[in-house]
């Protein structure tokens, strides 16, 4: 048994790669375009000067967070005394990022994305995040902000909305040969590499909720994910800014929350392996087991492609749209859509309403893409190509929980 967990353990690894949607910015500004129609101008303002200025009530904050995640996430483990937040600590901010256990080394950089201009950057990398693969970012602009300054509320979203991918969540586990991972108490990585940079943020920005049962006995890593305690404590946060006067990290904030409920509207980061039931999943491990390699390695390929693929192509075209103003597209009619109505349901159904929206998806997006016979990104295709009908189902829900939840928000 433990050589079949093992190998599946290797099998969930290999399909499932970290990104969820490659252009959160992108889509949210789309998403928020025609929605926000004046937004408001807030005060930057940093980290530093927040916290010290609602250091003598910020713990509750985080602690109700640790409450409302440890009676739903049985997985996790009470927070260290040693962690909590110390409002007589030299640096506030490293003992903000400890007391939410997330990287201590995040900067927290004053900054907007500018996703609509190109080649104007303005802000060294290093200064906001620690990758050493620093992917896609290098393609994009961002400009340095100063404590002081006016900037627009959504500009403020769009940019935090990607923040979550550039390090907050790396090397928090056990192995990860890290500080913090010795102390967090989020003990071994339960599925993804975690010598990798982005994979070992992966049971932080996946939510597998709806297995079958069958699944979930054989591997019960699968249920030790972390979304939605991220989300609990970024809500929070952001709420306690509004309400205590400081909107820049009001908006902030819920930026930080919106990415990882957009990662869980990506149907491959709420399925594990759509259209591969129970049965087969199990099967194919047993045959790796007796030597017959070629069904798993198919199923893996198979699906981590599409993954690939879908991420991949919404990237370059989320970009283009924007670029030349085509929004008229299939995907930007389908993203800017407000007839979609309804309401937000609150942090106690993200998983029934956000990720199980996405998991019911899962299936029929997959074989859509397996029928393009596509196999990797190589250009954009014209505006009627099918693949634009199914990135336009997919984003417009991703759209649709975007604004709904920022409307829930009291930010205006």
């Amino acid at each position: 048994m433990i050589k079949f967990l093992t190998g599946f353990i290797l099998l969930i690894s290999l399909t499932n790669t970290v990104f969820a949607w490659n252009n959160h910015a992108g889509i949210t500004y789309l998403a928020l375009k025609d929605h926000w129609k004046n937004p408001p101008s807030v005060k930057v303002e940093s980290l530093k000067s927040f916290l010290q200025k609602e250091k003598n009530s910020i713990h509750t904050v985080i602690d109700d967070a640790d409450i409302w995640a440890m009676e739903r996430l049985p997985h996790l483990t009470k927070r260290s005394e040693e962690l909590n937040f110390n409002p007589k600590d030299k640096n506030l901010t490293t003992s903000f990022f400890k007391a939410l256990r997330l990287n201590p080394n995040h900067k927290a950089s004053l900054y907007v994305q500018s996703v609509t201009a190109r080649n104007k950057n303005s802000f060294p990398l290093t200064e906001l995040t620690n990758l050493n693969d620093k992917g896609k970012l290098v393609n994009e602009s961002f400009q340095r902000l100063s404590e002081g300054n006016q900037t627009r509320a959504d500009e403020v979203v769009i940019t935090a909305v990607d923040e979550p991918d550039y390090d907050l969540d790396l090397y928090l586990f056990e192995e990860s040969e890290s500080e913090v991972g010795k102390i967090y108490g989020f003990g071994a990585q339960p599925f993804g590499n975690p010598k990798y940079e982005y994979s070992s943020q992966a049971p932080f920005h996946m939510g597998f909720y709806f297995e079958p049962g069958i699944i979930f006995t054989l591997a019960g890593f699968l249920k030790k994910t972390y979304p939605e305690f991220r989300i609990y404590q970024f809500t929070k946060l952001s709420e306690h800014a509004f309400r205590t006067g400081h909107p820049y990290w009001g908006y902030r904030f819920a930026g930080w929350a919106l990415h990882y409920i957009q990662d869980l509207t990506q149907p491959y980061h709420s399925s594990v392996l759509p259209r591969v039931g129970a049965s087969k999943q199990i099967g194919v491990q047993i045959l790796s087991m007796v030597g017959i390699e070629s069904p798993k390695n198919n199923m893996i390929d198979y699906v981590s492609n599409r993954h690939t693929l879908i991420e991949e192509y919404q990237y370059y075209l989320i970009r283009n749209i924007i670029e030349t103003k085509n929004w008229n597209h299939p995907v930007a009619v389908s993203i800017q859509n407000l007839s979609l109505k309804g309401k937000w349901q609150g942090l106690d159904f993200i998983r029934t309403d956000v990720a199980k929206e996405a998991y019911d998806a899962a299936n029929k997006a997959d074989e859509e893409l397996e029928n393009l016979n596509l196999t990797i990104y190589e250009k954009l295709y014209e505006a009627d190509h099918p693949i634009h009908t199914i990135l336009g189902t997919l984003l417009q829900n991703t759209s649709k929980h975007t604004r709904l939840y920022l409307d829930a928000l009291p930010i205006r």
